[in-house]
Order: structure tokens, then C-alpha cells, then sequence
């Protein structure tokens, strides 16, 4: 145990919610009624056309099918409470809503509070619902009303608010079915080559409809439909009732495909392929998440310490098949096949399931002493592709006649709450590694279905997900030549590479199901602990140290939350020098250093101990998962004044919070943004730029497994319902009254909250953490640094880092500095479920400062104890 292990909060004290006034919000500009009606009834009138014509035509493909189209409202402003307004509309089911960002124009802008224009784009929502013949009937009856200046009905209010403030009302459209998804542009480079009667797989993704005999239906017009086109599907239909997730994959002749995109080339939009016209069919998608061919290979041997006395697992890797053979690896690894992929693969082909488990086990310096004293859970989710190999071997990846999202519930349900007759399996499980990105999933603005289940699974059996960010693995453009780039100044480098990186961003978007909410998602810094090494024919594009890696992807995350939240090591990428004249480096794929050493399952007979050099965001993911089991380890050994453990079932809430806290932003790697990247024009939201890049920080683990005279954690763990008050009393160190000592603060609040994926917030509990006052007018006069105060408020962490160094208000021995974690409802009218949630609050100064940090934050919590008794 460390001589200075983390302090515990006292219970917290439960405060009477202050009567709140509900805070006004203001509406943008809309043009008067008889403006909007006019521009509006060209679209209404189209809709109504479009819908008698694919009613026409559907009918005849599918017989028995009741005609049903998707209708699209997008909005300006917000209108409270509209879907109790459609499913109160007989002929109309609520599918969804999102919010979206439009350019002003001279009828919809915003203004301030004097009424003047501003010069910013006009937030709005997206608002779509399932109409058949009956709510086309009453959806036109309501417009014709509204237009008519006259009163609509009882309890069809809101539509009046919604055709005022409405920018655009429309069918969905195939355009958007194909092109929002990228699936257009993969057909294109797809089908070139092929003949046409090769068979092109896609996903498709069909609107989530509540009556599971809808879903039925459904699925045999998608049969029915697919057979017109000479396909079939190639799997069973998925159906997951709590993500709202209802899809299936199917193959077509590469000839349909053809014809398909000829015609939308040609400015068709009604094509004819009742498929792809169908009005439940919501996203066409490319398949499969793989993972990309490692390089050639030069495995090195090293030996590794025999597994003695493993205790059982807490932590569990979703990944492809390891070799639990090999020396790194045996006795401490308890593979659970669910899915009996071990007998599918040849030997040499079990390498990331075998690099992940190595790193979680082993970290970065493997065989030495740093193994976990737990053995690992692993289930293979990943298989060999017989129809794709790189550099000798098959790439492991989902096939086509199944689902991940299938695969990872049955694995997660199988581990934790058993199957069946089957029991658990590993029900200690708390922290999950999760290493796999889906390349044609970048996150666009609405969570991915996996991310969507990681998000449900986290809430329903409280476990930590660590989430890669995904890999980018395109090229990177410098526009120099690589002669003319080595000559610049290792500052003008390192500039240069972050200004070409961030005009990749929109290519550099979080792949899924990095999106997710409850999960941590994990960064990979440009580092390793490798050493020296002979860079050959490969450039290091990036000279300083800590800085995020040149193939990490970044967020935002859904509305704009931080992800990832945090980064780790994830080794040195080197990049392939471009030859003559060529200014584009390319990712070198080498399995040499510099890297991280891991496990290496080698098709040579026998060979147990061999090691090669990786490098990504799955490798840091790892880490983040190796460092949360230290953290589970060290939080078992804390406890309460009176002697008592933390609570059990808040272990995974607590390990979230602290893998958060111990993130730190590195000041070289910020000053290097703010050189490159900071404008005139950004600078008021170089905050939010800043976390873009670097999330809360780099993860320190050391600082949250165990204090130091000068820097004391404190740690609180409960249960908060809707509407109520947490109350906490950080214990104020006397010698810091009145100095001028420079001081930080660190506060992060952590929860898992349920989701209704109906909701365009999608998050149910909006847990925060505030002073009572502000943050200047405390004693400590703190002021925040890093993050922005909004960004850290729109997930499932809040991360506060605050400093100072002028002057401390006075204050007496035995004060204290009073913090609030309050629980309000989010995307839901009430909260029913109690949430979980944990604190972490550290104090500090510099190191070497004569002020007892944690001695004093110890007396303090004791003095609190006594008096509550």
C-alpha cells in the first residue's frame, strides 16, 4: 500500500433543491405567415406528389404493403415537446430528431437581445416521422389550416409552431440513403474492376419501427425487393430492440450497382430499384469492420516470466483469436471461444488479438516484472477474410453473415449475466478493451449502432468500455519536398505537420464506436519507450515529444463532447519518405521500432517468444485498459476514515473518473497548437479547438495511485436521483490563506447514464459538478484552464482543471470549499433510474513547497467524520 493512498469524501450531505426559474430561449428570425406559407407549398406539394407516386409504385412490387413515406422537417430554433405532437397524429410514427447548424439567411437568422442580426449560422433541429395515406391526409388538412391563418385543433398546436419555424419539409431521399453513408463512392471504386454478375456486399440499415409486426413486414419487402434486383441476403436480419437497430446485409450483382449509379449520374432520382426507393430502408452502408495488414515482419525473441498465482480477471478484450500459447501470453489468459472462430485461423494469423492482450497484460516493456496479477478475459470477436491477405496473411475482420454489434452483446451478456442455462462466465468483469474501428463509419453527426449498444451494455451492467479513437492511415501532404522539409527548424516542423493535419479533420473523424457516450475513448500520443532505432527509407515527421500522434483521429463527439477523452502512448509512427520530387508521406508499416514491443504469433513451428513493434490508437486503448486494472488494484485497497471500502458496485464509475483525472494537457504540445493553429478569428474558441486535439489530456497514472505531501486526491462514490444535491466539503489548507502560492485544482465527476435513442440528446442523466459561488469568487480565486466550460458539460465526464497564483482571500482553519453534484433530466421527461457516479477532487502546489497538502486534507476529513457523529 503507498505510504500517501487516496482520501475518501465523507458521505455526502443531501441539499434541498433551490426553486429554479426555467432559463429563457431565444427563437431565431422566421419570416411572417405569409412569407413561409409561400415558400413552403412548393415543398408540400412536392412531398404530396412524391408520396402518390412511390405509393403507385410500391404496391406494385410488394403486394399487401401499406404504402408509408419518411418525412423530413427541418427546423430553425426548437419546438418543445413535438413528439408527443406526431404521435399524437393518427397515420404518423416519431422515428427521430437531431440538431443541425444552417447558414443565416434573410428569412431565418438569429438575433441579439436588441433584435439586431448576427453574423452566425442558425441552430435548428431535424425532425423525421413515418407517414402513411391517413397522415398524409391529416398532415395536409393541418398545413391547408395553418395557411389559412386559422386556429388548428386541439392538441395539434405544436404543428403551427413547426410550419412556422419550418426551413425545408421533404421526403428522405435515396440521395441521402447512399451518399451521407459514403456507400455511393465505395460502389464506384468497388465495381470497376468487376463483372456483372460479381456480388457486391452492402448493409442495410432500415428506420427503427416500434410494432415488431412493422419490423416484419419490413424485412420480407427487403427480401422480396432484393430478389428483384438478382440479390439476397447473406445473413439473418438483426433486431435490437434497445438500440433501436433493425438492419441486414445483403449482396447484389455488381451490374445492378452499375445501373443504379448511371442513373444517378443522370440526374434520376426515382431510379429503377424499388430497393433503394423503399421508404424503410434508412442507410445503405459499406460492410464489415476489419483490421487493417500489418507490415513485413522482423520478430525479435524475448523471454517472459512464468504466470504464478493469477487472480481472476477483471478486465476482459473483445478482439480477434489470441495465441495463448505464446510465452507472453500463456497461463494468463482465460479465452472464452463463444463463437468457435480459434479453429478458423492458421498459425501467424493470430496477431492483434494476440498484440492487445500483450499490451494490457505486459504494457510496453514486456518481460519484466509489470505483468497484471490478473489473468485476462478475452472472447474472439474477429475472424480471418479468405478474400483479403496483406504481406502473407489473412486480415482479421467481421464477415459479411454476421453482425459485431450481434457478436459484442452475446459476449458481454455471456460474461456478465450468463446465457441461458450457461452462467456467467467472468462476472467480475469491470473493464472492457475494445481495439476495433470500423473505417466506413466515421462519426457525421448521429452515434453508429455499436456505439449505441456500448452505450446501452455500459449502463445495464455498469462496466467500462475503453474505446480506440481508430486509426487515420491515410497519407499526409506537406506540400514540401522531403529535402525541403528536413532542412526547416525542428519548431517549423512540427508546425508544418500540425497545419497539414488540421486540414485533414473532416478525414480524421472518429471512427466508430469511438462516439460513444459512456465509454472512454483513448488517443494515441506520438510515444513510446522503445529508444533509439535505424529509421531507413522513414521519416519522423514529428520532433517533439508528447504530442499527439500523426495517425490518431480526433472529435468532437456527439454534440460536440470531447473525445477522445484522453490520450496514451501509441508509438511513434514513422512515415515512408516520399521519393524525388513527391511531397506525400505515407504511413510505413513496418513491424520494427520504434513502437510498441508486443506478443507476435509467428507461423514458424514452435516460435513462442517472438516480438515485433506496433503502433495506433489500439495499442493506447491497451494501456488505457492496463492502467484502469492498476487503478481498480489500487482503489481496493482504499478506504474511509472509519476503515471502510469504497462501495463495490462503483468500482468501474470510480476507475472511469480517475482515468479522466489523471489527464493532464502537455504545455509543449499546447504551445505548439497555439503557434500553428491560433488566429485573430479562433482565438475565443482556441479552447474548443484545443481539446479537439488533445481531449483532457495526457494520461499520468501515477498521480491518482497515490498522493504526495504537496497533492492530495480525494474520491466520493454514490447514487444520485433526478433533482437531487450532493454535497461535498473540500477541507481548505490554512497555509494558503492569504498567499500567493500557485495552486491547482482538478475536479472530475464521472457517471453512466441510461439513453433513449429517440431523443436528440440521447443522454437521460445530466449530472454536473459546481462550487457554491463562482469559481473566481471562491477563496482560492481559481480560474479555468484547458477545456472549454461548455465542452466538458455534454458527456458522461466533466473535467475541471483550474489554476492560479495572485493572492488567496484570508480564510481561518477548519474552512472549507463546498461542491455540488447535482442530477437533472436530460433526454427524458423524468428520471426514473438512480445514477451512479463518482468525484475526484485533487489539491496542489509545486513540488518542494513547505505546504502540507495532504496532511492537511486528511485532518480535515477526519475533523468532518467527528462532527457528523
Amino acid at each position: 500500500m503507498p505510504e500517501r493512498p487516496l482520501l475518501v469524501f465523507p458521505v455526502a450531505r443531501r441539499i434541498e433543491p433551490e426553486a429554479g426559474r426555467p432559463r429563457p430561449t431565444g427563437k431565431p428570425h422566421v419570416p411572417e405567415r405569409g412569407r413561409q406559407a409561400a415558400r413552403l407549398a412548393p415543398q408540400v406539394a412536392l412531398f404530396r406528389e412524391e408520396f402518390q407516386r412511390y405509393s403507385a409504385s410500391i404496391r406494385q412490387s410488394v403486394a399487401g404493403l401499406e404504402p408509408e413515406t419518411v418525412l423530413v422537417i427541418e427546423i430553425a430554433g426548437s419546438v418543445k415537446d413535438f413528439k408527443q405532437a406526431v404521435d399524437g397524429t393518427d397515420g404518423l410514427e416519431w422515428l427521430g430528431e437531431w440538431d443541425v447548424e444552417d447558414d443565416a439567411d434573410d428569412d431565418f437568422y438569429e438575433v441579439n437581445d436588441r433584435g439586431e442580426r448576427r453574423q452566425v449560422s442558425v441552430a435548428g433541429r431535424l425532425f423525421i416521422s413515418m407517414v402513411n395515406e391517413a397522415g398524409m391526409r391529416e398532415l395536409l388538412g393541418l398545413w391547408d389550416t395553418w395557411q389559412r391563418g386559422q386556429a388548428l385543433p386541439h392538441g395539434r398546436t405544436k404543428w403551427r409552431d413547426v410550419f412556422a419555424q419550418a426551413r425545408v419539409i421533404r421526403r428522405w431521399g435515396i440521395q441521402e440513403t447512399l451518399n451521407e453513408t459514403g456507400m455511393l463512392a465505395r460502389w464506384r471504386e468497388l465495381i470497376e474492376p468487376l463483372d456483372d454478375g460479381a456480388i457486391v456486399p452492402c448493409q442495410i440499415e432500415l428506420f427503427y419501427r416500434q410494432r415488431p409486426e412493422r419490423r416484419r413486414a419490413n424485412e420480407d419487402a427487403i427480401r422480396s425487393l432484393t430478389a428483384e434486383l438478382d440479390g439476397a441476403p447473406l445473413g439473418g436480419f438483426i433486431d435490437m430492440p434497445p438500440i433501436n437497430f433493425h438492419a441486414v446485409k445483403v449482396g447484389l450483382p455488381a451490374g445492378r450497382v452499375r445501373d443504379l449509379i448511371g442513373a444517378l449520374d443522370d440526374g434520376r432520382v426515382d431510379v429503377d430499384a424499388q430497393l433503394f426507393n423503399f421508404q424503410g430502408v434508412m442507410y445503405v452502408r459499406p460492410t464489415g469492420q476489419a483490421i487493417p495488414s500489418d507490415g513485413e515482419a522482423e520478430p525479435e525473441e524475448l523471454e517472459f516470466a512464468e504466470a504464478e498465482d493469477v487472480a481472476p480477471p477483471v478486465v476482459a478484450i473483445l478482439d480477434g483469436v489470441p495465441n495463448t500459447q505464446h510465452a507472453a501470453l500463456r497461463g494468463r489468459v482465460q479465452i472464452d471461444d463463444a463463437f468457435d472462430l480459434a479453429r478458423l485461423y492458421q498459425p501467424g494469423e493470430r496477431r492483434h488479438g494476440s498484440s492487445m492482450a500483450s499490451l494490457v497484460i505486459h504494457g510496453e516493456q514486456p518481460g519484466g516484472d509489470s505483468a497484471l496479477a490478473r489473468q485476462v478475459y478475452h472472447v474472439p470477436v474477429l475472424q480471418p477474410d479468405e478474400h483479403a491477405r496483406g504481406f502473407g496473411h489473412r486480415r482479421e475482420h467481421v464477415p459479411d453473415t454476421a453482425f459485431l454489434e450481434d457478436r459484442v452483446e452475446r459476449a458481454v451478456r455471456r460474461m456478465l449475466e450468463g446465457d441461458g442455462d450457461l452462467a456467467p462466465q467472468a462476472p467480475g468483469v469491470r473493464f472492457i478493451n475494445l481495439s476495433i474501428g470500423d473505417p466506413d463509419r466515421p462519426f457525421i453527426h448521429s452515434p453508429s449502432p455499436l456505439a449505441r449498444l456500448l452505450d446501452y451494455l455500459a449502463w445495464r451492467y455498469k462496466v467500462l468500455f475503453c474505446v480506440s479513437a481508430g486509426n487515420f492511415t491515410g497519407p499526409i501532404d506537406l506540400g514540401l519536398t522531403h529535402a525541403a522539409f528536413s532542412a526547416l527548424a525542428p519548431a517549423e516542423r512540427d508546425a508544418r505537420v500540425v497545419r497539414a493535419i488540421s486540414g485533414q479533420l473532416s478525414a480524421r473523424r472518429l471512427l466508430a464506436p469511438a462516439e460513444a457516450l459512456n465509454v472512454v475513448t483513448v488517443g494515441a500520443l506520438h510515444a513510446d519507450e522503445s529508444g533509439a532505432y535505424v529509421p531507413g527509407l522513414r521519416a519522423n515527421l514529428v520532433d517533439q515529444v508528447n504530442v499527439f500522434s500523426p495517425a490518431t483521429r480526433f472529435g468532437h463527439g456527439f454534440r460536440r463532447s470531447m473525445k477522445p477523452e484522453i490520450f496514451l502512448a501509441g508509438g511513434r509512427q514513422l512515415y515512408d519518405t516520399p521519393v524525388a520530387a513527391g511531397q506525400s508521406y505515407t504511413p510505413s508499416l513496418q513491424l520494427r521500432a520504434p513502437g510498441q514491443r508486443v506478443a507476435f504469433d509467428s507461423d514458424a513451428p514452435g516460435e513462442l517468444s517472438h516480438t515485433v513493434h506496433t503502433r495506433g490508437t489500439s495499442n493506447a486503448a491497451a494501456l488505457a485498459t492496463r492502467a484502469a486494472a492498476f487503478i481498480h488494484e489500487a482503489l481496493g485497497e482504499v478506504r474511509t476514515i472509519d476503515g471502510q471500502p469504497l462501495q463495490a458496485d462503483k468500482e468501474s464509475v470510480a476507475v472511469k473518473a480517475l482515468l479522466v483525472h489523471s489527464a493532464r494537457h502537455d504545455e509543449g504540445t499546447a504551445g505548439l497548437l497555439r503557434a500553428a493553429l491560433r488566429t485573430p478569428e479562433n482565438g475565443r474558441k482556441f479552447r474548443e479547438i484545443t481539446g479537439r486535439y488533445l481531449g483532457y489530456g495526457a494520461l499520468d497514472l501515477q498521480r491518482v495511485l497515490e498522493c504526495t505531501e504537496q497533492r492530495g486526491t480525494l474520491v466520493a462514490c454514490d447514487d444520485i436521483s433526478e433533482n437531487e444535491i450532493h454535497e461535498y466539503r473540500l477541507p481548505l489548507p490554512v497555509e494558503l490563506s492569504a498567499s500567493t502560492l500557485w495552486r491547482r485544482l482538478v475536479v472530475t465527476l464521472a457517471w453512466f447514464s441510461p439513453m433513449n435513442f429517440a431523443h436528440r440528446n440521447l443522454r437521460e442523466a445530466r449530472l454536473d459538478v459546481q462550487p457554491v459561488g463562482k469559481w473566481e469568487d471562491v477563496p482560492l480565486r481559481l480560474g479555468r484552464v484547458n477545456a472549454d466550460h461548455n465542452q466538458v458539460l455534454r458527456s458522461t465526464v466533466q473535467h475541471e482543471v483550474l489554476e492560479a497564483n495572485d493572492l488567496i482571500a484570508a480564510f481561518v482553519d477548519g474552512d472549507t470549499l463546498a461542491f455540488r453534484v447535482t442530477c437533472k433530466a436530460d433526454a427524458t421527461a423524468h428520471l426514473d433510474e438512480q445514477i451512479p457516479y463518482a468525484l475526484a477532487i485533487t489539491l496542489e502546489v509545486g513540488e518542494g513547497v513547505a505546504v502540507p497538502i495532504y496532511t492537511r486534507l486528511r485532518e480535515g476529513i477526519r475533523q468532518q467524520v467527528r462532527v457528523a457523529a
